[in-house]
């Protein structure tokens, strides 16, 4: 197959210039403008001691670490983040080390500094791999810089984690699949931000206007589908080969890489196929599938593949996610699928790294939101004041551990704001939010008159408020308006949906409406117009006293969109049924191009918006 030609649209000249590998620069250069190198001639280097203890960031830079906790001196030295301790495990990559930011400078920006004075070391794997590494030719050098410097830090979010700096990237240098699905990656998000600066928003891939194969939008579109399909016959190839075991771990890899794409794509159905294709393969790997007796962990794997547990619960994470919208369909029954205990004690603080902490975190409130959404269903579906008494069991379990959480969390910040660690204290200020929007949810599900919501209109005010100041603060500037990461707009989900107090919802609804990036599944201008049919639903219902009963409030489910006529037919099912025990499903029609004055059809004056249009 023709590579993809170059972003310019020239076609390539027959002699092709000379295939440049990556090479890590060496550290006694940091202001090297330029980290792609040709081919040298082999030159032998001085051996460096074999790293089997110390911290993680020594184990990366192979470098003799003196161990001192928490800080090893080596790494103070080097004026760079000590990444911490991990048992005496062996790390299996190699990566970027993150420097240690200027004091008030966020970690995230401090990793891509101008082009002139690029610090980053590129991954590379251990020569004990046996791999080696792939070469880049002309065209993909500037798509893999793109997604190495720019779309790294988007896809990461608010996230510690350095699944996206450091293992993806590690594995694109050795193995085809991954490299040409990083690419691709890399070329769509060149093509949404040309798009955006040139042409209206609306270009913007969503489940609303997605960009498909049938509709080429610019060049780069174009070679993104041509690395997309390289990258997805490779891996097709790999899983369909029964005589080659296949690595979890390297599954897992490639199906974050083809959902990301999918979704900054749109494809909202092949985002929700491939997910369940891939929970279906890797359920015997991954910690919170509901196992049953038939199927059993694959422990031994587990052990030779060290990270598989950092990094296994970001599938189940937003399969969960996923299904509470309707885009997703198949994720919504999927959340049977998932182990809904409590799981082990809430860890302590310990030794453990900012990214450590949010990987438990992670892997709880997955765990806590499979919970409440099972809860929900279960009491909708048994319409009883009685509550099993293994969910009334299971709720107390989850408040206990929240009520530890909370001092964890809170501690943590308190540890990232006197380090001057401004990734670490926005990484747990969203924790927070989060952990107030777990509370809230599992507090509440078990009542299926959904009244129970209106008893949490303070705390419903104080996510609201902290969301605006959140976003004040951070103002994500994110190329491809697009993160993997939950944020704000997944936050502010609830208290829109469940909230049922006008001014509280209505500021949540303006605050979500500025926000012009996605978070993974949740897409702000389509889940906006969906829940606003049940808000429009249910204001219309509010009796003389301001109280909306059960009979008036509903719940949006599903929806189809006609973009010719650019409207949206939405589908609401009541939070009680009908007499006869069977769902109420109601249908209301919105233009697509008009917001609904919501505070006019209840003949409301104020102005919800005044403190939210600091975010513009």
């Amino acid at each position: 197959m023709a590579p993809p030609t170059p972003a310019n649209g020239m076609a390539c000249k027959p002699k092709l210039p000379q295939a440049t590998v990556l090479a890590p620069r060496p550290p006694t250069d940091p202001d090297a403008a330029d980290c792609i190198r040709p081919v040298a001639r082999k030159r032998t280097r001085a051996s460096k001691p074999k790293v089997k203890t110390g911290c993680k960031t020594c184990k990366i830079r192979r470098i003799k670490c003196d161990e001192t906790k928490p800080i090893c001196q080596q790494c103070q030295k080097a004026r760079i983040v000590c990444d911490g301790y991990d048992d005496g495990l062996t790390s299996q990559l190699t990566g970027i080390s993150n420097l240690e930011p200027e004091p008030g400078v966020c970690a995230k920006t401090s990793l891509v500094p101008s082009r002139d004075k690029r610090r980053a070391y590129l991954p590379r794997p251990l020569p004990s791999s046996g791999q080696s590494l792939k070469r880049f030719n002309a065209n993909e050098v500037s798509y893999f810089d793109f997604f190495r410097y720019e779309l790294t830090n988007d896809l990461c979010g608010y996230c510690c984690t350095d699944f996206w700096s450091r293992v993806v990237l590690c594995e694109a240098m050795t193995k085809d699949c991954v490299r040409h699905a990083v690419l691709a990656i890399a070329a769509l998000a060149k093509g949404v931000s040309d798009s955006l600066a040139s042409t209206s928003a609306k270009n913007q891939p969503s489940a609303l206007f997605p960009w498909t194969a049938k509709s080429i939008v610019n060049n780069n579109h174009h070679v993104a589908l041509r690395y997309y399909v390289e990258a997805l016959s490779t891996f097709r190839k790999q899983v369909n080969n029964k005589d080659q075991v296949q690595s979890p771990r390297a599954v897992l890899i490639m199906t974050m890489l083809l959902i990301t794409f999918e979704l900054l794509q749109g494809n909202m159905e092949m985002v929700d196929t491939l997910m369940t294709s891939s929970i279906n393969l890797l359920k015997g790997s991954l910690g919170q599938y509901r196992h049953s007796s038939s199927i059993q962990h694959h422990e031994a794997q587990a052990r030779t593949e060290e990270d598989v547990r950092d990094i296994e619960h970001m599938l189940p994470f937003l399969s969960i996610m996923g299904g509470w919208t309707p885009f997703l369909k198949t994720q919504r029954s999927n959340l049977a699928l998932w182990d809904t205990s409590a799981g082990g004690g809430v860890p302590n603080l310990g030794y453990r790294s900012s990214g450590q902490l949010q990987a438990d975190w992670s892997r709880f409130f997955a765990r806590a939101s499979a919970f409440t959404g099972q809860a929900l269903t279960a009491v909708m579906q048994e319409q009883s004041v009685v509550v099993n008494p293994a969910l009334l069991h299971e709720q107390m379990t989850y408040l206990s551990h929240l009520d530890k959480w909370q001092n964890v969390l809170d501690v943590g910040l308190a540890q990232a704001i006197t380090a001057r660690d401004n990734h670490a204290k926005m990484a747990f200020k969203i924790m927070q939010l989060h952990h107030l929007m777990v509370r809230i949810g599992v507090n509440c599900c078990l009542d299926y008159t959904d009244m129970i919501w209106d008893a949490y209109d303070d705390e419903f005010l104080v996510l609201v408020e902290r969301c605006l100041a959140f976003a004040i603060e951070a103002r994500p500037a994110y190329r491809a308006r697009f993160t993997l990461s939950m944020g704000i707009l997944s936050t502010l989900g609830p208290a829109i949906a469940k909230c049922r107090n006008h001014n509280i919802r209505m500021r949540a609804l303006e605050m979500a409406r500025r926000m012009p990036w996605r978070e993974g599944a949740w897409d702000a201008e389509a889940e906006l117009f969906g829940k606003l049919g049940a808000v429009l639903l249910e204001e219309r219902g509010r009796d003389s006293s301001g109280i909306i009963s059960p009979e008036n409030r509903w719940t949006w489910v599903d929806g189809s969109w006609d973009l010719e006529l650019n409207n949206l037919t939405g589908q609401y099912v009541r939070s009680v049924p009908d007499q006869s025990g069977n769902p109420v499903i109601t249908t209301l029609e919105l233009a697509l191009d008009a917001w609904p004055d919501i505070c006019r059809d209840i003949s409301c004056d104020v102005d919800h918006a005044v403190e939210c249009r600091i975010m513009d």
